[in-house]
């Protein structure tokens, strides 16, 4: 999976909804969906998250 310059601005957003408020991939996804006009799944943002916690 590579990185695109999407996944950069909404990672903080993903990583703030999974980390600090402990809501599920299911309403991660929906919101950033909703408020980005994007077409993440659960899936993509899963990979994402994973990713993320890998570099840091």
């Amino acid at each position: 999976m590579t990185t695109t310059i999407m996944d950069e601005f909404i990672l903080p957003t993903l990583i703030r909804y999974i980390d600090h408020y402990h809501w599920s991939f299911n309403i991660a996804m929906r919101l950033i969906n909703m408020y980005h006009g994007t077409g993440y799944t659960e899936k993509e943002l899963k990979a994402l998250y994973r990713k993320s916690q890998k570099i840091s």
